[in-house]
């Protein structure tokens, strides 16, 4: 049984999460100030907004959003007494930034707007990137798209990297739109862009993503799927962070279990396990991690060697409080008795999921759990206690494998 019923979480782009806001700055100096020019005293009000911009987008770089807002403001409302539109197009564009990066879009987006038809210079795809990301934010996807597409063209191979971060917001775009076959295509685009830019980590998960949103196509190819797995794994001998490699290769296996390549799912477990030492892993990762390779042993027809994973899975969803977790541990504990033949075993267990999926409120893990515990007890000799337990069993039949996502 899933750990979760939702599939494998994205994972978080150093630069283009799914949440991520618009960071696209203006950079350039104020047009007409004379800071840097020998013998002359900078005007005041320039100088100012000099500061104040450089300051802004410090505190941007710092996630400082509000403060960054707030000195944006000022910078803006400062070049207002100024003769000079250009300055302010520069300013408002900034502070349209900061707006929609402080969950105000809308502000964001008539800021941008206006900066856009007061002559602001950014004109390499920043102003489409903020007008998606704000359109994104406000839920209007078909707009978003519109100019996250927009954004890709206009940075096109000149800003590959700019390119590849718009086509990851476009896929996570697609994704609330439903559309995962598309989603799957930008997310490889994206790929490709962060190789060419040597941003392997980024490239790797965008990979990663593409394979996962084509496992979620209606209609899709097992081999186009394996090839971006194969490419990502490859990405992988290139990453050094090892809370970051523990992730890839645990959803690598995941996504190799959903084809039924079970050996190479073990194999990417096996990897992720070995990285979960030290501070690099939570002891909840851990515990992930145990769930999966014990699935995966009951897959392969393992059932012995499942037992310890699952059992030490087990202890740690107890100890952390995750009564559901343990639920489908205990669930797995179960069936893997079960194929060993300890029927006494496997009673008990399938005893204890009941109890926790019920304390859970999974209605279907305890649904399923009552109809393995009438299995069991039929092999024990008891028809008419396992006639019981089948009619307390609500799902359909069938073997469960518990793979949880970190």
């Amino acid at each position: 049984m899933p750990q979760s019923t939702h599939h494998p979480a994205p994972l978080s782009f150093p630069s283009s999460h799914p949440e991520a806001i618009s960071r696209r700055m203006a950079s350039a100096p104020v047009p007409g100030s004379a800071q840097g020019r020998p013998g002359i005293q900078p005007a005041s009000p320039q100088t100012e907004i000099q500061r104040l911009m450089r300051a802004g987008m410090q505190l941007f770089h710092d996630n400082e959003d509000f403060q960054a807002l707030a000195t944006f403001k000022k910078a803006f409302l400062l070049s207002c007494r100024l003769p000079e539109p250009p300055t302010q197009a520069r300013c408002l564009f900034n502070l349209g930034a900061a707006y929609i990066a402080t969950g105000k879009p809308q502000k964001g987006l008539k800021c941008t707007r206006k900066a856009q038809k007061m002559g602001a210079l950014e004109k390499d795809g920043d102003f489409s990137f903020n007008i998606a990301v704000a359109y994104d934010n406000l839920r209007e996807y078909a707009k978003a798209i519109e100019f996250y597409k927009k954004a890709v063209r206009e940075y096109n191979a000149s800003k590959l990297p700019n390119a590849a971060d718009a086509l990851v917001k476009l896929a996570y775009c697609l994704v609330g739109t439903g559309d995962s076959a598309s989603a799957a295509q930008s997310f490889r685009l994206a790929g490709q862009a962060y190789q060419e830019a040597q941003r392997l980590e980024d490239a790797a998960m965008a990979m990663r993503e593409a394979a996962n949103y084509f496992l979620r196509s209606p209609k899709y190819c097992p081999e186009e799927v394996l090839e971006l797995l194969q490419v990502c794994h490859q990405l992988c001998t290139n990453i050094t962070d090892p809370e970051l490699l523990g992730n890839l290769h645990n959803h690598l296996g995941l996504h190799y279990a959903e084809l039924k390549r079970f050996g190479q799912a073990e194999k990417h477990f096996v990897e992720a396990m070995k990285l979960c030492s030290g501070e690099n892993f939570a002891l909840r990762k851990r515990a992930v991690l145990m769930q999966n390779l014990g699935g995966i042993y009951n897959a392969l027809g393992e059932p012995q060697r499942a037992l310890g994973y699952h059992s030490e899975a087990a202890d740690i969803y107890g100890v952390l409080g995750e009564t559901a977790a343990r639920a489908q541990c205990l669930y797995n504990l179960a069936n893997a008795h079960g194929q060993l033949g300890n029927y006494q075993e496997a009673q008990g267990y399938y005893q204890q999921a009941v109890r926790s999926f019920g304390d859970a409120g999974d209605s279907y893990g305890e649904a399923q759990s009552w109809e393995g515990l009438g299995t069991t007890l039929l092999c024990l000799g008891h028809p008419d206690q396992a006639a019981h337990c089948s009619k307390q069993a609500l799902a359909p039949s069938g073997t469960l494998l518990s793979f949880g996502c970190s």
